[in-house]
């Protein structure tokens, strides 16, 4: 056989190499641009991957895979210190939630109770307020003991709060009335007081906790945390149970004879008969003039107090700038540390949001601060009993409504915290 037929052979296969050689890097090159490994004024682009190849010494391409290895190890360096990190927010997240109850036992517990509170609202109404007082005397002491150990500052006197002292309100009363039924003395209340007591509650519950329902972004269903479920509890139960007595009066006076007279619904109005507005103290014959009178009784103590004693409590340096070393927490300084202060001072003082901030870290409100939150809260709360207590008085389907909205919008916040640190 001639040679020349055989020395083309290896021609041949050194074409075939070079074409597998300029396959590699141009798949090479893919990975790195993938991964972002270019190095600084070197181009990768395949447009001219056969010009790296003619125009580079071997020498060049070897220093190009050995900046492309070594950036290669640094990615899974980086990428590693990244999973660590993520592992150790999951891990201190899960913990978190350990601490507020998240485990079966709870949520199977958290779960069950609210189905039956749905179910009994439907199927038993008149016992409702019965599960309103038993749960009340389970959720108000277990979440006061988590307030009294709350860190960094306690928040006992969080119960302070119009909403909670309108629910201490109304479990003490109702127990009152379950024992004076019991032991056959329940001419002991006279009907007059009974009447002022559930046409205060009625203009309270349908009104400033219903509304208190809608704005307040902490009402969510977690049905893990005692904590969370108790703030839902004293801000819906209410106005669930009024509904009750409202729409259901028959059948609760039928079946607890002897601890509700309900006798008093007869000539019963909302509004006063010559004016919608009065003179607190007065006409009290109507729903919204004994509501605004239980509010006043609230809503005056509390500022004296907080005038005097309270907004003081957290603040971290005294007058003269030394530590304070602050222990009390309050309402009116949580809510202004969540944003009401730099509203306040952006909206009615012209304040630079920089100084509210430092206000907030602080925790140091002026009286104008608070004289302002306080105004608030009385035109919110007396505006509730015309907007939304009176048409749930006169209106048993705006008086569900109401109820589905609120759950709703409970619901949905508590699907967001459910959420909000899964990843996506």
């Amino acid at each position: 056989m001639p040679l020349s037929t055989i020395m083309p052979m290896p021609e041949v296969d050194a074409k075939k190499q070079t074409s597998v050689d300029t396959i590699k890097l141009q798949e090479s090159l893919l990975k790195v641009k993938e991964f972002g490994l270019e190095g600084d004024g070197t181009s990768l682009s395949l447009s001219n991957a056969s010009g790296i190849k003619k125009s580079t010494s071997i020498n060049a391409a070897l220093n190009l895979w050995k900046s492309s290895a070594k950036r290669v190890s640094d990615y899974k360096k980086g990428e590693e210190e990244t999973i660590r990190r993520v592992l150790e927010r999951i891990e201190l997240v899960s913990l978190k939630r350990m601490d507020e109850g998240l485990n079966e036992f709870n949520f199977s517990l958290g779960v069950f109770n609210c189905f039956f509170i749905a179910y009994m609202f439907g199927a038993h109404p008149e016992h409702l307020w019965l599960i309103y007082l038993v749960e009340g005397v389970y959720f108000i002491p277990r979440k006061f003991r988590n307030m009294w150990n709350a860190k960094p500052l306690n928040e006992a006197l969080y119960y302070l709060d119009f909403c909670w002292c309108m629910n201490f309100t109304g479990v003490l009363g109702i127990a009152l009335l379950v024992v004076k039924g019991l032991l056959g003395d329940d001419g002991a209340v006279s009907s007059v007081a009974r009447a002022a007591f559930f046409k205060a509650l009625l203009g309270v519950s349908c009104g400033a906790l219903m509304g208190a329902n809608i704005i307040l972004p902490f009402v969510a269903v977690l049905f893990h945390d005692v904590n969370t479920m108790t703030g839902l509890f004293i801000h819906l139960m209410p106005p669930m149970v009024m509904y009750t007595f409202v729409w259901h009066s028959a059948e609760i006076r039928e079946a607890w004879p002897h601890v509700f007279h309900l006798n008093y619904f007869e000539g019963m109005t909302f509004l006063p008969r010559n004016s919608w507005f009065f003179m607190p103290g007065s006409a009290l014959e109507s729903v919204v003039g004994n509501s605004v009178a239980l509010y006043l009784l609230w809503w005056i103590p509390y500022v004296c107090f907080m005038l005097l004693i309270g907004i003081d409590l957290p603040k971290k340096h005294n007058y003269d700038g030394t530590p304070a070393n602050p222990k009390w927490d309050t309402v009116f300084h949580s809510t202004m540390r969540k944003g009401a202060c730099v509203a306040i001072g952006k909206v009615f003082r012209k304040r630079p949001k920089s100084e509210s901030l430092k206000h907030i870290c602080e925790n140091n409100f002026d009286l104008v601060d608070f004289g302002i939150y306080m105004m608030f809260h009385l035109t919110l709360a007396i505006g509730s009993f015309y907007l939304i207590g009176y048409p749930c008085f006169h209106s048993q389907h705006f008086h569900l409504g109401m109820l589905v909205l609120s759950l709703w919008l409970a619901v949905k916040r508590g699907a967001k915290r459910y959420t909000c640190k899964c990843p996506r």
